[in-house]
C-alpha cells in the first residue's frame, strides 16, 4: 500500500463514500445477522445503533465535503499587506483504524468514511472478539475497495501490535484505556498523530430537583443498551439522598417495563460479548455484595451461566467507594448508585476517578446545572439527556487524558484524517516585509518601532 497523498478529488472521494454505504445496504441482513450471532442483538436496536448511524455520517459528510476540502482563507495582518493566507487540508497518508467490539460495525466503518473523505488509504483492523461480524466487514470491504485503498486485516492482540509498530500517518483507535496506552506508545515511535476514543466512568447526577419519571426513561434505556457495553453509557448514579428510594424503584419499574417481568429472557436483551467479560462483571457484584450492597434483579434472575453469557439489568444500592464496582469501568448490565446530601459532595466522588467520557446531569434548576458544570470536566456532557450527544455529526465527540484523546464524526474526523497545510502566498509586487531585512537601517528601525506599537 502506498502513502495514499493527495487520493482522489471531491468527486471521486464522494463516490468511495457512496460506495461504502451502498455495499453496506447489500450486505445489512448479514452484518444483522453477525451482530445476533457475536452480540445476540435484537435487529431493531442493531439497525438504529449500528447501520443508521453510519447512514446519517456519510450523508452529512457527502452534503459537506465540498466545504472541508475547500481552501479556508484567514485574514492577513496589516503588517503581510501583500500576502493571502489559508489552510488547505490534505491526506495523512496511510492511516490504521483500529475498532472495538461493541459497536463492531458502527465503529469500524464510521471512521472509515473520514478518512476515505479525507483522501487516505486504509487498514481496518476489525476486533477479533467478534468474529463473525469482522468476517462479513472484510467480505464486505473487499467487494468495493482494492487493497491500495482500503485493506482488511483480521486477528488477535498479536495482529494489532504488529500494525501499530509499522509505519502509519495516523492511527484511529477505540477501545480501552489500558490497551490505547499501548497504542500511544507505538505510534510515538513514528512520531504518529492518534485519535483514541477510550472509556471510563460516566457519572450521572440527580438531584431531588429532577423529573424522576424522565430520568428513569432515558437512564434506563442508555445504560442497558447493549446489555450495558456501551463507553458513553452512565456507569454509576450519584442521587440526592432524598430522592433515592423513590427514584430506584422508578428505575426498577422502567426496566420492567422494558424488557418484561423476566428480562434475563428477554429477546431485546443482548449478551456479553465472552465468558472472560461475562465472570468480571459478575465478579463486580459479588464483591460490592460482599462489602455491603443491595442488589436488585427485577425477575430474580440474575444470570445465565457462561454458556450464554446473558446478565440481568440489575441495580447496586448503598454502593461505597472502596468497592470494585466503584473503581473500574464496569461495561455491562450493572447501576451501582451512591447518594449524596451536598452537590459538593457529589463532586468530590467524580474526582476520585480519572477524567469521564461522558457525564450526565438530571436537574429542573439552571443554577444547579450550572454549577455542576462549572466543577466539573468531561468529554462530553449532556442535561436531562443520555448518550445522545454522539448521534449528532457536527458535535465532535472523545474524550479527554484517560478516556480520550482527539475529537471524531463529521468535520472532525476529516480533520483528524487530514494534514491541514497552511499557505502563505505573496500577491502583491509590494510589501513592508523587506523593511525588517538587514541591514537594519534607520528606517527599518523606524517601521520595527512603529510595527511594535501599532500594527
Amino acid at each position: 500500500m502506498n502513502q495514499g497523498i493527495n487520493r482522489g478529488g471531491l468527486r471521486e472521494r464522494k463516490a468511495r463514500v457512496k460506495l461504502l454505504m451502498s455495499a453496506v445496504l447489500d450486505f445489512e441482513q448479514e452484518l444483522l445477522d453477525a451482530l445476533k450471532t457475536d452480540l445476540d442483538k435484537a435487529e431493531a436496536e442493531a439497525t438504529l445503533q449500528e447501520i443508521y448511524p453510519l447512514k446519517k455520517e456519510a450523508q452529512h459528510t457527502i452534503a459537506n465535503l465540498d466545504r472541508w476540502m475547500a481552501k479556508r482563507y484567514a485574514s492577513t495582518p496589516l503588517a503581510l499587506t501583500g500576502t493571502r493566507h489559508y489552510v488547505k487540508a490534505e491526506p495523512k497518508g496511510r492511516v490504521l483504524i483500529i475498532s472495538p467490539w461493541n459497536y463492531p460495525v458502527m465503529l469500524t466503518l464510521k471512521p472509515l468514511i473520514g478518512a476515505l473523505a479525507a483522501g487516505n488509504c486504509v487498514v481496518v483492523k476489525p476486533s477479533e472478539h467478534t468474529p463473525t461480524v469482522a468476517g462479513v466487514i472484510k467480505k464486505l470491504l473487499e467487494s468495493v475497495f482494492t487493497e491500495d485503498i482500503v485493506k482488511v486485516e483480521l486477528g488477535g492482540a498479536e495482529v494489532a501490535a504488529k500494525l501499530t509498530s509499522s509505519l502509519f500517518n495516523h492511527i484511529n483507535f477505540t477501545g480501552g484505556t489500558n490497551i490505547g496506552r499501548l497504542v500511544m506508545k507505538s505510534a510515538a515511535e513514528h512520531l504518529c498523530s492518534v485519535t483514541l476514543e477510550l472509556g471510563g466512568k460516566s457519572p450521572t447526577i440527580i438531584d431531588k430537583s429532577a423529573n424522576l419519571k424522565n430520568a428513569a426513561l432515558k437512564i434506563a434505556w442508555g445504560k442497558y443498551m447493549n446489555a450495558g457495553q456501551v463507553c458513553i453509557a452512565p456507569d454509576h448514579l450519584l442521587i440526592e439522598k432524598s430522592i433515592a428510594a423513590e427514584f430506584t424503584t422508578a428505575l426498577l419499574s422502567r426496566i420492567t417495563t422494558m424488557y418484561g417481568e423476566k428480562p434475563i429472557e428477554s429477546k431485546d436483551l443482548g449478551k456479553i460479548v465472552n465468558a472472560t467479560h461475562y465472570n468480571r462483571i459478575l465478579g463486580l457484584i459479588k464483591d460490592a455484595v460482599a462489602k455491603g450492597a443491595t442488589l436488585h434483579v427485577p425477575g430474580g434472575v440474575l444470570e445465565m451461566g457462561e454458556d450464554r453469557c446473558k446478565i440481568s439489568p440489575c441495580i447496586l444500592t448503598g454502593c461505597t467507594l472502596e468497592m470494585a464496582v466503584m473503581q473500574e469501568e464496569i461495561f455491562g448490565p450493572v447501576l451501582p448508585i451512591l447518594t449524596w446530601e451536598t452537590r459538593e459532595e457529589a463532586v468530590a466522588i467524580i474526582h476520585r476517578n480519572p477524567y469521564p467520557l461522558a457525564l450526565y446531569i438530571f436537574s429542573s434548576k439552571s443554577k444547579y446545572i450550572n454549577w455542576f458544570i462549572e466543577n466539573t470536566q468531561s468529554g462530553s456532557t449532556a442535561i436531562n439527556e443520555v448518550v445522545i450527544q454522539v448521534a449528532n455529526s457536527d458535535l465532535p465527540f472523545g474524550g479527554m487524558q484517560s478516556s480520550g484523546m482527539g475529537r471524531s464524526g463529521g468535520k472532525e474526523d476529516f480533520d483528524s484524517f487530514s494534514n491541514l497545510r497552511s499557505f502563505a502566498v505573496q500577491t502583491l509586487p509590494f510589501s513592508f516585509l523587506p523593511l525588517t531585512f538587514p541591514p537594519f537601517n534607520a528606517l527599518g528601525l523606524t517601521f520595527s518601532r512603529f510595527a511594535r506599537k501599532w500594527l
